[in-house]
């Protein structure tokens, strides 16, 4: 009977030294990915809670072992509910959550009283049947969700094998089995995603053309400038080479799938505003503040802010004739801000409305998928506010960090 119980040590010993190798090789690995959102920090939440288990697993602390592994699947259950949130926020997570919590507390409390052997790997087996139910009622897709379900079959096989044989200790692997296969499938979501992003970047340029350089300004500021050659004629060639420049600006950006310093972004809002200074309109001033400019930005975002401002914030206003443009670094991201003193009624037509909310539509879109930024417009009887905020770990360059 010694000499099995030594062989069941040493290919325990083994699975669990085996798990631990690739577990840290995983972990290495999604440290070193680029973007750390909150998904795959919670991913390696749960793969560092599986090697603590394992560690116990290797110097013969079996209960301590036992209770890091119960702990798995509540990390696990907020991976996957960060992957369904982008998407699917209706559903409550909150009730999974703290099942699974549930669930744990009870294996602990088995696990410090003495509760049994057979208790324990029941615990265990419910909450891979919960994690089971909550993707099959929950996921956005279950095509998507493939490979979480395939992966809930190692832990539930490794619970089977030690209900059966109690000197078996393989439920460490069959955890750590499942981690790889959902990291594999991570993996792969990301490059669907990014595939995704790319054609929806591509369609987005369509519709950006069409709403950019609408025929209607083009119109005004060619007929504004054949005007200025009798009122004023040392004032059109400005005004001719700012509108070069809008239009040359608003090409290079929709062939431009990149992010292009900020300064280049500013060069187009200068043409932009030196455009619009010639068209009749009412007066009004851009001030600036900036606090960072050493950043990235997707082309063609911070224009549209500063026309809205423009034409329909003081534009449409009665009373407001100041825009401000800001910059500065806040929490780990880089924020911008265009804001107009515009306020009183407001007299927008549909097409205009139209025109606005598609411009903003597109702002947003260009930032969540080149950057994973955000736009927020904030509208009150002060004004319009329109706030980017672009993580700054997308944004910053290591050239840009060192000077």
């Amino acid at each position: 009977m010694g000499a099995g119980v030594d062989v069941y040590d040493f290919i325990n010993q083994t699975t669990v030294l085996i798990s631990m190798i690739l577990l840290l090789l995983v972990f290495i690995e999604a440290f070193q990915m680029k973007t750390h959102n909150r998904r795959i920090r919670f991913y390696m939440s749960t793969v560092a809670i599986c090697l603590g288990g394992l560690m116990f697993n290797i110097i013969y602390q079996e209960k301590f072992a036992y209770v890091m592994y119960s702990l798995v699947m509540p990390t696990f259950t907020l991976y996957f509910i960060e992957t369904e949130r982008d998407d699917n926020e209706g559903w409550d997570g909150l009730f999974w959550m703290s099942l699974q919590f549930l669930i744990s507390i009870l294996v602990i409390v088995l696990v410090t009283y003495g509760g049994g052997y057979l208790a324990e790997c029941i615990a265990f087996l419910t909450q891979y049947v919960v994690v089971t139910v909550m993707l099959l009622i929950s996921a956005k897709q279950l095509s998507a969700s493939f490979s979480f379900l395939i992966s809930l079959i190692f832990p539930i096989i490794a619970v089977f094998a030690e209900m059966i044989d109690w000197d078996v200790k393989v439920l460490g692997l069959g955890v750590s089995l499942m981690l790889l296969i959902v990291f594999f499938g991570y993996q792969t979501d990301m490059e669907r995603e990014l595939m995704e992003n790319r054609v929806e970047l591509s369609e987005n340029k369509v519709s950006l053309l069409m709403e950019q350089i609408h025929p209607h300004f083009i119109y005004n500021a060619l007929q504004q400038i054949a005007l200025l050659s009798d009122e004023d004629p040392t004032q059109v060639k400005p005004a001719i080479l700012s509108f070069s420049s809008y239009l040359r600006k608003n090409f290079e950006a929709l062939t431009n799938e990149k992010l292009i310093p900020f300064e280049k972004e500013l060069e187009h809002v200068d043409a932009y505003v030196k455009l619009s200074e010639v068209l009749p309109s009412r007066n009004f001033t851009v001030k600036k503040d900036f606090k960072v400019t050493d950043f990235n930005i997707p082309a063609l975002t911070l224009q549209p802010l500063v026309e809205n401002a423009i034409y329909y914030g003081i534009g449409m206003s009665e009373e407001g004739d100041e825009i401000r443009i800001e910059t500065k670094e806040e929490k780990g991201y880089i924020v911008i801000s265009v804001s107009d003193d515009g306020h009183g009624k407001k007299t927008e037509i549909s097409t205009q409305k139209k025109h606005k909310s598609v411009g903003t539509a597109n702002v947003k879109a260009r930032l969540k998928l080149l950057c994973d930024g955000e736009l927020e417009i904030n509208k009150s009887s002060n004004g319009t506010s329109s706030i980017i905020r672009m993580p700054k770990d997308r944004v910053i360059t290591e050239k840009n960090e060192k000077k």
